[in-house]
C-alpha cells in the first residue's frame, strides 16, 4: 500500500460523504481511506460511519471525540501506506492527479518535510514558486494549513508523533516548529487547489467559525468547550473571516447565532417549586 488518506469525521453527513466520494473518485487501489469516527454530534453521520462499507475504506473508532490532530494521529498509527495524508472532512480534492503530484514533490525534494494542497482562499507568495513537470510548489517560511497534507510515514514516526494533544489548535504550528528544528522545508502544491465546503449551506456554520478562531489563538488558557461559550464576532474577527472566504451574509448569520446561544446560556436555570 502506497498511500493512506485519513479523514477525521466530525462534520455534517453531507460534507463527510462529498469529501469521501471525491477522495475515492480521484485515487486508485494503491490508496486506502481511513474514516475516523470522531463521534460527530449528528445522528445521521454516526449511523453512516457504523454502516458504511467499501473495499478501500476502513472505519476506525477511538471510542469518543478525541479531536482534530489526535484523530489524525490515531489514523496514522493504524495506516498501512508508506505515505499518509490528512484530509479535512469538508474538503474536496481536485480532479487531477493530486495525490501523485504530492508524492512526486516529496520524492523530488528530500528536504521537504511535508506538502499540502493549496486552499483556494489563500493568497499566493509568488516569489517562492518552484515549477516542476506536472506540479508547482510554493515554499512557505510560516505555517502551512493542513486542509490536505501529505507526509512520509517513516518521517512522521521518527519526528512528528504528538502526545497529549488538545482537541484543536496545535497541529500545524507543532509541525512547523519540528520542521524548522530539523532543517526541513514545507510547501503548498500551488498547482492543485482544494476546495472547502465549510462555507456552504450544508455545513455547520458555528463549528467552522469556532474551529477557525480557536486555532488562531496565540494563548490557549481555556478548553475548546469553555472558550466557545464566550466567543463573539467583532470587526476584527469579521475581517479575518472575509480573508478565509466567508461571505458577509454568513458572517452576519454566525454572529447572530453566537449572540443567541450566549443569551440562552445566560438565562437563569429553572427552579422546581
Amino acid at each position: 500500500m502506497t498511500f493512506s488518506v485519513i479523514i477525521n469525521c466530525y462534520n455534517t453527513l453531507a460534507l463527510i460523504k462529498k469529501t469521501l466520494e471525491a477522495a475515492l473518485r480521484t485515487t486508485d487501489k494503491n490508496t486506502e481511506i481511513l474514516l475516523i469516527n470522531n463521534h460527530p454530534p449528528y445522528p445521521d453521520a454516526l449511523r453512516f460511519l457504523k454502516r458504511y462499507r467499501h473495499p478501500r475504506v476502513r472505519i476506525l473508532n477511538p471510542g469518543k471525540n478525541i479531536g482534530c490532530m489526535p484523530g489524525f494521529q490515531y489514523g496514522a498509527g493504524h495506516s498501512r501506506g508508506r505515505y499518509i495524508v490528512k484530509l479535512d472532512d469538508d474538503v474536496i480534492v481536485p480532479n487531477k492527479n493530486w495525490i501523485q503530484a504530492m508524492y512526486q514533490a516529496l520524492t523530488d525534494f528530500p528536504k521537504l518535510a511535508y506538502v499540502a494542497l493549496k486552499p483556494s482562499p489563500l493568497k499566493p507568495e509568488r516569489r517562492r514558486l518552484t515549477v516542476k513537470p506536472g506540479y508547482t510548489l510554493e515554499f512557505r517560511q510560516g505555517t502551512v494549513l493542513f486542509w490536505c497534507m501529505m507526509i512520509k510515514k517513516s518521517l512522521w514516526q521518527s519526528h512528528f508523533v504528538m502526545n497529549n494533544l488538545p482537541l484543536y489548535g496545535v497541529g500545524e504550528r507543532y509541525y512547523e516548529r519540528r520542521a524548522n528544528q530539523l532543517g526541513l522545508k514545507k510547501a503548498y502544491l500551488a498547482s492543485h487547489v482544494c476546495t472547502s465546503l465549510g462555507r456552504t449551506k450544508e455545513a455547520d456554520p458555528l463549528y467552522g467559525a469556532w474551529k477557525l478562531f480557536y486555532v488562531k489563538m496565540k494563548e490557549r488558557r481555556a478548553t475548546f468547550d469553555k472558550w466557545k461559550k464566550n466567543f463573539t464576532i467583532g470587526p476584527e474577527e469579521a475581517e479575518i473571516m472575509r480573508r478565509f472566504g466567508y461571505p458577509d451574509e454568513q458572517i452576519i448569520e454566525i454572529r447572530d447565532l453566537l449572540l443567541k446561544l450566549q443569551a440562552e446560556n445566560e438565562k437563569p436555570a429553572a427552579v422546581d417549586e
